[in-house]
């Protein structure tokens, strides 16, 4: 999914995604093996994706006992189902790249041209089931802190470090670079956060001890200087109340290291976390580190501090996105042999995400279970979204 001049751009012509399936998805199959369709398989494994089956067993159960019903969804009916054996093998055979184009140019979200920038966060994501221990496989998603949606993504093989350069690439192909981007210590470093300043956006990155020198520098400051403004904010659930208190320093005083020179960092977020477990009655504390190059002026102090201070937890809330992909979609226990077909299966299952999302739903599992149990709810979304 992109972005470009501040609005995705979507495909006002577009009827449904499987009319774009069926004429716009290359099959790159010898001629004598298309004996499933593609545009079936994909659509089924969504299907069976939204009612709850995850492994490729339950997703090939699905497509062999709804084969008639899928085949009048997608309009290609009388086709065989596909094999077991055979469905891993034309899952890994998918071009990747193309099929997330489509789905982008069916389902994008739109950002408003107002000039406002928007709180993006950008984290990736493991898939732990491919059974070859040296196959790494991640997805990179940038995510609206607002609304959860999917705004651009993109595909990383390889250790922890290789992510670097793909989401560096990810927010310039995407122009979220221009936008107001939310970072996990990872990304800090001095190339990444200079694009995003030289682009005109705004970063907010936690500081950890990947870079120590500057971490000694920003709790020195904490214990040294007084704090400009901060706020504080009280938060009871599940058992626990927790005090948030954000505290907001100039970096003017710092002496960082030449190649941040371009950065344009100015502002340290301290984020004092205590957290009281009423059961246990026991208290816990944190304290932790984040900048941005948020211009900060003696007017606007209070509200920087407000702004960074919900985009820290805005940036927690988004990643409530991989503990759904795990917990409710149980996406590490899901077994596949091969990285791409790890990777297509990732991407689908995320269509499958964002597709409940659209119906706003209070509970993602009560969701797949009225999917499963009501056939005609679940048609009626797919048409909704265009889908069908």
């Amino acid at each position: 999914m992109a972005i470009t001049n501040d609005v995705l751009h979507c495909d006002e012509k577009v009827t449904s995604f499987v009319e774009l399936l069926r004429n716009d998805l290359p099959d790159h199959r010898d001629n004598r093996g298309k004996v499933h369709s593609l545009t079936v398989v994909i659509v089924g494994v969504v299907l069976a994706t939204l009612i709850g089956r995850q492994s490729l067993s339950g997703v090939h159960r699905f497509l062999v006992a709804r084969a008639d019903w899928l085949g009048k969804l997608v309009q290609i009916e009388g086709g065989k189902p596909i094999s077991r054996a055979h469905l891993p093998r034309l899952l890994n055979g998918l071009d990747w790249v193309t099929l997330n184009g489509l789905i982008e140019r069916c389902f994008c979200v739109r950002l408003q041209c107002d000039g406002q920038k928007r709180w993006v966060a950008v984290d990736g994501k493991a898939l732990r089931g491919t059974l070859d221990a040296g196959d790494k496989q991640n997805l990179i998603l940038a995510v609206a802190h607002d609304t959860r949606e999917v705004l651009a993504q993109a595909r990383q093989c390889g250790d922890k470090s290789s992510e670097i350069p793909e989401v560096r690439m990810l927010l310039k192909d995407s122009g979220l670079d221009g936008q107001k981007v939310s970072l996990d210590a990872h990304h800090f470093n001095p190339t990444t956060v200079t694009q995003v300043h030289q682009a005109g956006g705004i970063y907010l990155t936690q500081v950890k001890e990947n870079q120590p020198v500057f971490l000694q520098q920003c709790q020195t400051l904490h214990s040294q200087a007084s704090a400009l403004a901060d706020t504080v904010e009280h938060e009871k659930a599940h058992g626990r109340v927790t005090t948030r208190r954000a505290k907001i320093f100039a970096l003017t005083s710092l002496n960082p290291d030449p190649r941040w020179k371009d950065s344009g960092l100015s502002v340290l977020v301290v984020m004092e976390r205590e957290t009281f477990e009423v059961a246990k009655q026991k208290t816990t504390s944190e304290t932790s580190y984040y900048v941005s190059n948020t211009a900060l002026t003696p007017s606007n102090e209070k509200p920087v501090v407000e702004e960074l201070a919900q985009a820290i937890r805005g940036h927690w809330g988004v990643e409530s996105n991989n503990w759904i992909r795990d917990v409710t979609f149980g996406e590490d226990n899901v077994k596949t042999k091969a990285g791409n077909q790890a990777q297509v299966m990732g991407l689908l299952r995320g269509l499958a995400i964002e597709l409940i999302r659209k119906t706003s739903p209070k509970n993602f599992k009560a969701t797949i279970e009225k999917f499963a149990d009501v056939t005609g709810y679940l048609e009626s979304m797919l048409l909704q979204v265009k889908f069908l």
